[in-house]
């Protein structure tokens, strides 16, 4: 809803009103009276505007979002989480908590005091929340904090489990599946809303397990469309079902045994020759499509079963840069990929040529 009036269309009809014994010239004293709350209406109009726009939950971001979902479910936006993990030292001496250590991009501190007496071991956690935090292994080698006693420190394994907060879009697509999908009494939909709550998951998929009675498996992939790692897959677990026994410890109900497991992939492979308009680099115009495609297979993870030839093609084509595209193809061929109903799609090899 707009209330758009001019202020010469309201001012018009401010003066309409008014009878034709008074002179409505420009410069009286009525003209300029009325011209003063013609103003003050337009204004109050464009402040009706704003709040009628509010209601409506895709016009909202940030805190206020976070304020009406909140209001009409029990839904909060997923905080950023702190990547962790720990490193291996070499040396003799203290090693205090606090001490920052770092990558190329990223510092993390020890959590806690160790004593280094050859060899140790020592817990940290990025100072920076986000996935900004998460690190391959063997990149964490600098002490920021310098200690003379330390000859050298490395990660021997990834540091991960760092996670983004969660995107105005994103919340909104929980917001919506709360409405689409009533949960109730440890439904479907309830499992794939207690999945979908904890930080790091992107979508989920509920199954009845038919080999075990009153079992349901939970398939969980990560905020950006991948596989969930081992820790995204434990919290969503100790989340629902701790003891993977049913025994009501967690959200669902007594006797309803949940594994949580990460989703299959069905890899996507493309190839295909691009004509390029010359707008824009090679470089960039290729990186267009792959963010594009890549957020489309996102949005259809755990919705649909089949990926639609036409639709990728159609998505590359109107991406950024691009004039044309010819022999097109996903795994080598012009058909539709389908998947199981526990596998998620994902782009392996993107290796369009320029022609």
């Amino acid at each position: 809803m707009r209330y758009n009036e001019k202020i010469s269309d309201i001012h018009s009809d401010l003066l309409d009103k008014m009878p034709d014994t008074y002179s409505k010239v420009k410069g009286t004293w009525l003209w300029e009276m009325s011209k003063a709350f013609a103003l003050k209406i337009h204004e109050l109009l464009r402040l009706l505007t704003d709040t009628a726009e509010k209601l409506n939950v895709e016009n909202l971001q940030g805190d206020e979002l976070d304020a009406y979902v909140l209001q009409w479910t029990d839904i909060k936006r997923k905080r950023a989480r702190r990547a962790e993990g720990y490193i291996e030292v070499s040396g003799n001496g203290t090693l205090y908590g606090g001490t920052l250590v770092s990558s190329e991009t990223m510092k993390y501190e020890i959590t806690e005091d160790i004593v280094v007496n050859g060899t140790a071991v020592a817990s940290i956690t990025a100072v920076e929340a986000g996935t900004i935090g998460n690190a391959a292994a063997n990149t964490v080698t600098t002490m920021v904090t310098s200690n003379a006693n330390i000859k050298s420190i490395t990660n021997p394994n990834p540091i991960e489990g760092g996670a983004d907060e969660e995107t105005d879009e994103a919340l909104r697509d929980r917001y919506h599946l709360r409405l689409s999908m009533p949960a109730t009494s440890g439904n479907r939909a309830h499992y794939i809303l207690w999945a979908t709550e904890c930080i790091g998951v992107g979508g989920a998929k509920a199954v009845r397990d038919v080999s075990v009675r009153n079992k349901v498996n939970v398939y969980i992939c990560g905020d950006n469309g991948e596989p969930a790692d081992v820790d995204i897959i434990d919290s969503v677990q100790k989340y629902i079902d701790p003891n993977v026994n049913g025994d009501g410890s967690g959200v669902a109900p007594v006797g309803a045994i949940c594994e949580v497991l990460s989703a299959g992939v069905k890899r996507i492979n493309i190839s295909g020759r691009v004509e390029p308009d010359n707008t824009i680099n090679k470089e960039n115009m290729l990186e267009n499509i792959k963010t594009a495609i890549e957020s489309y297979i996102r949005t259809i993870n755990f919705r649909k079963t089949e990926i639609s030839y036409a639709r990728l093609l159609n998505i590359a084509l109107g991406s950024e840069g691009v004039s044309d595209i010819t022999d097109f193809k996903l795994n080598g061929g012009y058909a539709n990929i389908l998947c199981d109903e526990t596998e998620i799609f994902a782009l392996n090899k993107f290796s369009l040529e320029v022609e």
